[in-house]
């Protein structure tokens, strides 16, 4: 039977992943289930009748065995760390605590169907230039290693001298065709270079940097920052975990190193008993990092005692901030793909008609 968690493990493939939104819908389903009664040993076992993901069922039958044989939902998920993170044991952690589990259930898919959203739309709107190019290139190589070998002998054996634009068209398409598999593999190991590069700590933080400093695509991504940032905040301090473990989360749970090392500087200063507004202004005096209002807000959520309220109203004026910058992105790239787009057509164009006007004048 395919609830009991002493069955045969599936195999779990490199390819097998757990999406936010799977996540989400665990979490919903716990939180129905607990919430009516019914145990979460239960809960797990419900779900995994429902679930069609390889790797999620391998990760529930992981916690239906912890739980099963003493530990606590909070533990049993500190030992699958692959799948949960540090902020969502806490967050458990402190619904057990308080005897409230179900609703950090709820609180937990609320904000993560809230970053799937997001998410989708800021992986789209980075994603369409990489698509643009992409199919530049495609027919750029179509062009060059299928119509310009063919129409290569008709210039050439009419010993006319070709115009300029010609002669770089035939110069560029020999050069692919005989150098194909050459250029295709310098371009596997740039990739894997850069997935190398992206992958280690000197790399990472140059990249994050280089993101948030890209213009437009820069103001996309330093928004969708804050908004996880303000988002976690709300979140930890709502289920009622401690200022600087929350801000440790936080920075855990920001996914950029430049934020993250700028937060570990504030939680150093809080620490030393100064407010998070103070420290902020201190670590970040320009504001290179977090914006001027993010810092306000905070400042006056400190004085009235509502941090995790103004956290969340930053989050939803981030998020339109997000989905504003999106728009300004897509009316950036749009003219800029049709026009490199049309460079290419005009120098495809011109080397060609350019070449067929004057075989035409010397054999008129």
């Amino acid at each position: 039977m395919k609830t009991e968690a002493h069955q045969e493990m599936p195999v779990v493939r490199f390819w097998h992943k757990i999406s936010i939104k799977e996540k989400a819908l665990f979490y919903e389903h716990l939180f129905n289930m607990v919430d009516g009664g019914v145990s979460v040993i239960t809960a797990l076992r419900s779900f995994l009748d429902k679930n069609r993901n390889i790797k999620m069922e391998v990760e529930i039958l992981g916690l239906l065995v912890f739980v099963e044989s003493g530990d606590s939902f909070s533990i049993a998920m500190k030992k699958l760390p692959n799948t949960f993170d540090r902020r969502e044991v806490a967050i458990i952690e402190a619904g057990e605590q308080s005897g409230t589990m179900q609703y950090s259930f709820v609180n937990l898919a609320a904000e993560l169907r809230n970053q799937a959203e997001l998410k989708s739309k800021v992986k789209w709107a980075l994603t369409y230039p990489f698509i643009v190019v992409i199919f530049l290139i495609g027919a750029i190589m179509t062009i060059m290693t299928y119509i310009i070998p063919k129409l290569e002998p008709l210039f050439l054996n009419t010993w006319v001298q070709l115009p300029l634009a010609t002669l770089t068209l035939i110069s560029t398409s020999r050069f692919i065709q005989g150098n194909f598999w050459g250029i295709i593999i310098l371009m596997i190991i740039m990739i894997l270079v850069f997935q190398a590069y992206k992958k280690s700590t000197v790399g990472r933080k140059s990249l994050d940097k280089l993101y948030l400093n890209l213009p437009i695509i820069g103001d996309v991504y330093r928004n969708y920052i804050i908004v996880r940032i303000a988002s976690t905040l709300s979140l930890l301090l709502e289920a009622g975990i401690p200022i600087i473990r929350t801000l440790s989360l936080t920075a855990e749970g920001s996914n950029n190193v430049i934020f993250q090392e700028k937060i570990e500087e504030i939680i150093k200063k809080v620490q030393q008993g100064k407010k998070i507004a103070e420290s902020i202004e201190e670590s970040d005096p320009t504001f290179s990092v977090f914006t001027q209002d993010f810092y306000q807000i905070i400042g006056a959520g400190e004085r009235t005692s509502t941090i995790n309220k103004v956290s969340r109203k930053l989050a939803s004026q981030y998020t339109r901030e997000v989905d504003s910058s999106i728009s300004v992105l897509v009316r950036f790239i749009e003219p800029l793909a049709i026009l490199i787009a049309w460079i290419f057509v005009l120098w495809f164009a011109f080397g060609i008609f350019a070449a067929v006007l004057k075989i035409t004048e010397t054999v008129g």
